[in-house]
């Protein structure tokens, strides 16, 4: 399809690396009959591959010029079935089913909160993202990384970044290494105060120099005071800063602090 230009717009870099392709393949590993839905198919290089494996293959294409492209390439292949929407706003029907894409970097986290909307029908989740998107989702408490996004992806996944792939596997080529992440279903930690939870972190990392007692007071916590007494109650240092902080000494947080305005 040379006469196909990527749009800026769209964030389109389309992956052209026939090795790139297989290393996802073997990452994805599809089987015969499994349910696969890839987001954003392109220009169907990896769709062909996850196809040849017999798996049932949905993908879902926001761009109407390349959805023609993909109708004639794939009018023999009666295991794809091609989607022209909005990805954000699909609702698969399919009960079970693993995820491919390599996603443009203005839709990730929509894809991300997507999958954690609909975790308990995902089997499995391997995405192309920008590496520094990859290392904050599976970065850790103490890590510059250390992030929201980080904190509400690992509540519900397991994540693993397999490998990076330099701009020149793609058409045009990126301004930045990219990397292929797995997300897998994890049991999920129990969250009594879920808004409250979600609240807290965000506020939290809402300006990442300051330390946490100075996020929190006074939109959560009244007073200076109280936040000292909250955070020793919590175990943490009164000049700690948020991305020190595990989700579990969140977690242990956010009940101090519903239960002191219940009292």
């Amino acid at each position: 399809m040379a006469a196909y230009h990527a749009k800026k717009r769209l964030g389109q870099n389309f992956l052209k690396s026939d090795s790139i392709i297989q290393k996802i393949i073997e990452a994805v590993n599809p089987q015969p009959g499994e349910s696969i839905i890839e987001v954003g198919p392109g220009r169907g290089a990896l769709t062909t591959r996850l196809a040849d494996s017999n798996a049932e293959i949905t993908a879902v294409e926001f761009d109407r010029d390349l959805i023609g492209h993909l109708n004639k390439l794939f009018k023999d292949r009666d295991n794809i079935t091609l989607v022209n929407m909005d990805f954000l706003k699909f609702e698969p029907e399919i009960k079970r089913f693993k995820l491919v894409g390599n996603l443009p970097y203005n839709i990730t986290s929509p894809v991300i909160d997507w999958c954690v909307a609909h975790r308990e029908r995902i089997h499995a989740a391997c995405f192309m993202v920008q590496k520094e998107v990859a290392l904050r989702l599976s970065s850790s408490p103490g890590s510059k990384d250390w992030s929201p996004i980080a904190i509400f992806t690992q509540l519900y996944f397991n994540i693993k970044v397999c490998f990076d792939v330099s701009p020149q596997h793609f058409q045009p080529p990126p301004k930045v290494t990219s990397s292929v992440i797995e997300l897998r279903p994890r049991q999920a930690m129990e969250i009594e105060y879920l808004g409250e939870f979600e609240g807290l972190v965000r506020q939290s990392f809402r300006q990442r120099r300051k330390i946490l007692l100075n996020n929190l007071v006074p939109d959560l916590i009244a007073d200076a005071t109280t936040a000292r007494d909250l955070l020793e109650e919590a175990g943490l240092a009164a000049n700690c800063r948020a991305e020190q902080i595990s989700t579990e000494q969140f977690l242990k947080l956010t009940k101090l602090i519903v239960s002191r305005k219940l009292k």
